[in-house]
């Protein structure tokens, strides 16, 4: 199941993961992690222990750890993670991959702390530690999404193809010039 199908399914419905303590944060991270990364379920009494506790998480090995920095913004498919500093058990979202460096958009559950389903929501960066990025992008990311990733710029200059403009390309030109070769 890709990012798109799970939220094309879960907008707007509560999951309850573990079935205590109804629609939690930590519900979506998990639900998240087994059915669209292929992982295990997260660790942990409080949302921050999906980052601070990291090396001990099962599946730890499927994700990338990455702080939260100035320059920072979240892909689609980054498990954002907010530390204490937001409250007693931090909180978890999952990321759409719209945003700059003053803010970002995410699913959320129980945002509020009102057991909210599985919601829209534009944040900052107030309190975030970072992120868990899925290794396996195949499994994140739909057939569009691979399509509309940007082509790399062609390079001018490079006149021989090999990714970079160098003695080879001035060669091929000195050819062309002195009428040896034509430009393909």
């Amino acid at each position: 199941m890709t990012f798109d199908e799970y939220f094309d399914n879960y907008e707007g419905k509560g999951i309850d993961y573990d079935g205590n303590y109804g629609v939690q944060c930590f519900d979506l991270a998990n639900d998240y992690s087994v059915k669209v990364v292929g992982g295990k379920q997260f660790l942990g009494m409080g949302a921050y222990e999906i980052y601070t506790n990291y090396y001990n998480q099962p599946g730890h090995n499927l994700y990338e750890r990455i702080p939260n920095t100035p320059d920072f913004v979240p892909q689609k498919g980054d498990i954002m993670v907010w530390g204490q500093g937001l409250g007693k058990w931090g909180h978890v979202a999952i990321c759409t991959g719209k945003g700059t460096t003053s803010w970002f958009e995410s699913y959320d559950q129980n945002w509020t702390g009102r057991n909210e389903p599985v919601t829209l929501i534009r944040h900052n960066y107030n309190y975030v530690l970072g992120v868990l990025r899925p290794k396996d992008q195949e499994r994140v990311l739909s057939k569009q999404d691979k399509q509309d990733k940007p082509k790399p710029k062609e390079l001018k200059g490079d006149l021989n193809g090999d990714g970079k403009v160098d003695a080879a390309d001035i060669a091929v030109l000195s050819a062309h010039i002195k009428g040896i070769k034509a430009l393909e």
